[in-house]
């Protein structure tokens, strides 16, 4: 956004000698960043004002004219290009001798055969934002011979504020927003906007204008007011100097009176043709309806937006562009103006449907103050007033405001706020600070209570925070001191699950090749139907995602078996893990507790016993190294009660004497429920609760010395048959001592291939070692002849 010097100079009496860039910078630290600063200058001499009194076409030429001016001392008779003169009109013009920027010294030429005594002067050669060889239009009555100075009136210094570091102060989004805050940093105070009086403008006598509003949360007010002696005509030069400083194109006063509140207060406001609009309706558009805005564009609508209309007709697409055909025109002798509030929300929506952004969007979308639209028509009707010398209200100033914002008042403690700071600011210093931004303040008991501004109110000023940081960005974020907080140093106490929650997903994802996955807290009720599920009472959802999603789950295991069918498609094996909450339902109130469950998966009917085996060696593996315990696995007693429970292949999980959880296998059927093609695959299930794990004292485990000579691992392959079971053979191993034995555990187990049918083989690893020297190649063999003696004494031999 750009905001201009000479315009901020209304409002607030900075220093004269002050640097405009050292005001950047101020305004940087203290409010929102600057991007830039501009230095206007035009170095122009002699310009004055003329009048039209002729323009005749040049015969032979596309757009010369011979153009007669009047001026004080006599006549001038120039040749110009310049489109829209007309007889009796007002000019800029360059008599000889002159100094223009870009041209040089005017002086007495020769266009078209004909002599050129001067120029008349296009704006974008004084810095005007008007299009190339435009002739710069004034007021009727602005005498001619007028000299037009450069100083205070195109000479301007424009600062450019970056629009992301206020799009949360719509507040600062006009000029006088703008002058409030340097007012604060200056230490000056703010001059009072003039604007003409609510007597004036509320008469008794006048007629009001209906207004009604459908939906008041869209459109919280609507004030508006009519009034005649209008006549179409250019703004003054002062006026068009502003508007082409901040970026907006000066086009003529009825138009640029509305640009200029609105760069100078933030509000938009629309200026309707007062004799044919007549009452207010702000309604909702429907889908598909059409509208002709301003720019000639018919605009197809979405449903929901925001339309002006009178009765019922649309006049105006709310706070984004008014109609072509109540537009105002050179016709137009009377005006009826619009200052409304409306939802930023409902704005922004509207403006991305139709793909169409406007200066007037982009403010309502930052969701303005409403107590500001009256402020907006007081301010255009005395800048009016000066223009239009015969304008009369026709209507008294009409405000539907349905339902007014209550204030909202924020309490401060001084003891908080310098705690805060970390230095003393007294509650002189806060009040100033807060009174200088447009807060009211009244002392209280250490410290002080603040209403907040209208304009802040329920935007960047909710809470004490909001207060304390308003009164930190004028005392200066340079004057405090930066110190390191002060933090208190307390032994730190894990929370139990948690750790172990951690410290499982770590082995199994990182050590053991499991793959975690994560799933919906709720049971889906066509996949619960298809495996044959009943999981019995639930605790259930009021708002479900979606019919059949109502249930909370009460196991982990419906929602792994789920990843099966899509997984077997890219792999021959895979291992996926997940730890989550599960819900049950209890009178005393719904409880909460968290599952380990663990899916195996090979292609192969045969893999089945090599699954077992990993999960044994998972489950036994993260008993010693996370639980700290001994896991135990025991005959599961009972029928199987759920679909994926196997009658033959199902194990319990113990801990200390505790069962916590199952192992099994995935039976024939319920592997052809989930997918027709499973018949030939192998499946394990594991759940085990978690939480009494948590609860179990922890174990104090010493860590183990280094081993002050090498040890060697060697691995033993058991041929055994298929009947006799894994555990069997961990148990008959578990019975071997040897001096230098010092781990034996399973490695993997194989079958098919080359062996011999009805067998399979099992892949133990020993490592072995001595405390008092490194091992030869004897103290090895003896350990293995040992080994093998064992072996063979219970029935088991070694692999060929």
């Amino acid at each position: 956004m750009l905001v201009s010097l000479n315009w901020l100079r209304d409002f607030v009496d900075l220093p004269a000698d002050l640097d405009p860039r050292q005001l950047a910078d101020r305004f940087t630290m203290t409010t929102a960043e600057v991007e830039g600063v501009e230095h206007i200058h035009v170095a122009c001499e002699g310009l004055r004002v003329a009048e039209v009194t002729s323009v005749s076409p040049i015969p032979g030429t596309a757009d010369l004219h011979e153009v007669q001016l009047r001026l004080p001392e006599g006549g001038a008779a120039v040749v110009s290009s310049a489109a829209g003169l007309s007889p009796g009109c007002r000019i800029v013009f360059a008599p000889t001798g002159a100094l223009l920027p870009g041209v040089g010294r005017i002086s007495k030429t020769e266009a078209a055969g004909l002599p050129s005594a001067g120029l008349i002067v296009p704006g974008e050669a004084i810095g005007l934002a008007q299009a190339a060889q435009q002739a710069v239009f004034l007021p009727p009555d602005t005498p001619p011979g007028q000299p037009i100075g450069a100083a205070g009136l195109l000479d301007d210094w424009v600062m450019e504020v970056d629009n992301k570091s206020i799009t949360h102060r719509p507040d600062l989004w006009g000029h006088y927003g703008i002058a409030r805050e340097l007012a604060a940093i200056y230490h000056v105070p703010l001059k009072p906007l003039p604007v003409d009086s609510l007597e004036t403008m509320s008469r008794r006598d006048l007629p009001e204008i209906p207004i009604l509003i459908d939906d008041p949360r869209a459109c919280p007010r609507y004030s508006g007011i009519r009034f005649t002696g209008v006549r179409h005509q250019p703004s003054p030069l002062w006026m068009q100097a502003r508007l082409s400083h901040v970026g907006i194109r000066p086009i003529d006063l009825a138009v640029d009176l509305t640009n200029y509140v609105m760069a100078e207060l933030g509000q938009p406001l629309h200026a309707f043709d007062g004799d044919l609009v007549r009452g207010i309706e702000v309604g909702l558009t429907r889908q598909g309806d059409k509208f002709t805005t301003l720019d000639g564009v018919q605009r197809t609508l979405p449903a929901g937006a925001l339309m002006i209309m009178s009765n019922r007709k649309p006049v105006a697409l709310a706070g984004i562009m008014g109609g072509l055909h109540t537009e105002v025109t050179a016709k137009t002798t009377s005006i009826l103006v619009e200052s409304a509030n409306f939802d930023g929300a409902a704005i922004r929506r509207a403006a991305a449907a139709l793909g169409h952004r406007t200066e007037a969007g982009a403010r309502f979308e930052k969701s303005l103050d409403p107590e500001i639209t009256v402020l907006a028509i007081g301010r255009l009707i005395h800048l009016a007033r000066s223009e239009w010398p015969q304008l009369r209200l026709t209507s008294r100033l009409s405000d539907c405001y349905p339902a007014p914002a209550p204030p909202v008042w924020v309490d401060l403690d001084l003891e908080f706020l310098n705690r805060f700071l970390g230095k003393a600011v007294g509650v002189q210093e806060v009040t100033a600070i807060l009174s200088a931004l447009g807060f009211e303040v009244l002392p209280t008991v250490g410290g002080v209570r603040a209403r907040v501004p209208s304009f802040r109110a329920g935007r960047d000023i909710q809470m004490e925070a909001d207060v304390i940081e308003e009164v930190a960005r004028f005392v200066g974020y340079d004057t405090i001191t930066p110190v390191l907080p002060q933090v208190a140093l307390r032994n730190f106490e894990p929370y139990a699950l948690r750790m172990l929650e951690r410290r499982t997903l770590h082995l199994l994802c990182e050590s053991l090749g499991f793959m975690e996955v994560h799933d919906y807290v709720w049971f889906d009720g066509q996949w619960l139907a298809q495996l044959g599920f009943d999981p019995g009472p639930c605790v259930t959802l009021r708002n479900p995602a979606a019919a059949g999603q109502e249930r909370l789950v009460t196991t982990l295991v419906p929602g792994l078996l789920a990843k099966v069918e899509r997984n077997r498609h890219h792999f021959a094996s895979f291992r996926l893990t997940e730890v989550a909450a599960v819900f049950e339902p209890d009178p005393g109130g719904d409880r909460q507790f968290r599952h380990l469950g663990l899916l195996l998966v090979a292609r192969g009917a045969k893999a089945e016993d090599q699954l077992m085996a990993e999960a044994k060696s998972a489950l036994d593996l993260w008993g010693r190294q996370v639980v700290g315990r001994a896991v135990h696995l025991g005959e599961a007693a009972g029928e199987p009660l759920r679909p994926w429970e196997h009658p033959q292949k199902r194990l319990e999980v113990r801990i200390d004497g505790l069962p916590v959880g199952s192992l099994t296998a995935v039976p024939l059927d319920c592997r052809l429920r989930i997918d027709e093609h499973l018949a030939r695959w192998s499946l394990l299930v594991a759940e085990v609760r978690l939480d009494p794990l948590a609860e179990l004292p922890p174990v104090v485990r010493p860590l183990p010395a280094v081993p002050a000579h090498p040890r060697i691992e060697l691995d033993f392959s058991i041929l055994a048959p298929l009947t006799l079971r894994y555990r069997a053979i961990t148990e008959i191993l578990a019975t071997f001592r040897h001096p230098l034995l010092r781990r034996l555990w399973f490695v993997g187990g194989y079958e098919g291939g080359a062996l011999p049918e009805g067998t399979r083989s099992l892949t133990y690893r020993a490592s072995i070692g001595s405390d008092s020297a490194t091992l030869t190649d004897e103290d090895s063999r003896s350990f293995q002849d040992g080994f093998l003696d064992f072996l063979k004494s219970h029935q088991l031999q070694l692999r060929a």
